[in-house]
């Protein structure tokens, strides 16, 4: 399958998808395929294939297993190659990342979410919920955990944030100035900036906009 065997019309949301095999990856390009508002526009067997893919196609949302061979040639299937997928989509395009796995453990759905991961849906889940989340994440652009989910991401750091911090920021997030929440929670902006300081320190970051984005990723905003 190539992807220039796939329809494209319209302002159909557009799917790249990522499994190594061949069976299960045909039948989901067909489920998909069938539903007017999307477009599958690459599928790939292996992360190699899938990055080049992606980088090559810009596609909305990408679905992606964890359990992935690193080429053609690789024989053996890691579960470390999908993380490694989704940092390099993270990393070098605005594609949002899917994990559609049968590995949900509070272990793996922590990896996928700190590696770029909007939301985690179990192999076992009905086609019309994996299309859901393919919907919302390319129309709200907002991270899709269960309540479970989210429950195993704050188990972890970012995990222990302050009621302050959480309010901090949703400032943020909503393009606030240090000066502007420092006259709002009516603090000095030194004890803003400091507060922020340890914000990126807590999750792994460097600049606003990598907090915001990250936080995003893990429910930490509720939609609007």
């Amino acid at each position: 399958m190539h992807p220039s065997d796939f329809r494209t019309q319209g302002d159909r949301i557009t799917v790249a998808l990522v499994d190594d095999s061949a069976i299960f990856l045909e039948g989901l390009v067909r489920l998909l395929e069938r539903e007017e508002d999307l477009q599958v526009v690459a599928v790939a067997y292996n992360a190699a294939d899938g990055l080049q893919a992606i980088l090559e196609r810009q596609p909305q949302v990408a679905v992606l297993d964890l359990r992935l061979r690193r080429s053609a040639c690789d024989d053996e299937s890691r579960l470390e190659t999908g993380i490694e997928l989704l940092r390099q989509i993270h990393r070098k395009t605005a594609t949002l990342a899917l994990i559609l796995s049968s590995y949900q453990t509070p272990a793996w759905v922590r990896a996928a979410a700190q590696a770029g991961a909007y939301g985690f849906c179990d192999k076992d889940a009905h086609a019309q919920t994996l299309m859901l989340m393919i919907r919302t994440l390319a129309r709200q652009q907002l991270a899709l955990w269960t309540p479970q989910q989210q429950a195993w991401l704050l188990e972890s750091p970012p995990g222990s944030l302050t009621q302050r911090e959480l309010q901090i920021l949703h400032l943020v997030e909503k393009g606030w100035s240090d000066r502007a929440i420092a006259e709002h929670l009516g603090l000095h902006v030194k004890t803003i900036s400091k507060r922020l300081e340890v914000l990126r320190e807590k999750f792994g970051v460097h600049s606003r906009t990598e907090m915001v984005r990250r936080a995003r990723q893990l429910g930490l905003f509720p939609s609007e």
